[in-house]
């Protein structure tokens, strides 16, 4: 595949629209990995004006190429002063595997590091075997699974501190 020229910045209100069709798109597959379950995810039911909520009110990341197009993106929000949750994290299917992921989660990571947190926490479908080995090689362990949603969820945690003193409820409502 070509190389692409890309930064990672912060999103921008004008950015929602292009960040819901990144997110359909790349969550399609998310669906298709759940081998028949039918389940609604809300990344796939969220609206322009969620996703301005979450510009305004939590750290929003998008991949922009050289030619302004939105590659991927990825959100993070407080969920106390020592753990941060990072969630709709997503590249475009056609672009996967040339480092656009890697690079928004090193964003999300040093964020969160910068901001003093102990810990991120995520979600995954735990039977989706290539996002399980993605987030064990970004230093991140399974916490736990649960079926809250319809499939097995994994909850995924990194640890950015020595100090392992942290609580872990918050993530589990999410």
């Amino acid at each position: 595949m070509k190389k692409i020229k890309y930064n990672i910045r912060y999103a921008m209100p004008d950015d929602a629209t292009e960040i819901m069709d990144i997110l359909h798109a790349a969550f399609q597959s998310y669906v298709a990995e759940l081998n028949g379950v039918d389940v609604e995810l809300h990344a796939l039911t969220e609206t322009v004006d969620d996703i301005l909520a979450d510009i305004k009110d939590n750290a929003v990341f998008v991949a922009v190429s050289d030619k302004k197009k939105l590659l991927g993106t990825i959100r993070v929000k407080a969920l106390t002063d020592d753990l941060a949750y990072i969630y709709r994290f997503g590249v475009l299917p056609e672009i996967k595997n040339i480092g656009v992921g890697s690079r928004l989660m090193a964003a999300a990571c040093d964020y969160c590091s910068e901001r003093g947190f102990k810990a991120i926490a995520l979600h995954t479908n735990a039977r989706f075997y290539t996002l399980a080995r993605y987030y064990y090689g970004k230093r991140f362990f399974v916490h736990s699974t649960d079926d809250s949603k319809g499939y097995i969820r994994a909850l995924f945690i990194k640890e950015l501190s020595d100090d392992r003193n942290y609580d872990i409820t918050p993530a589990e409502k999410e």
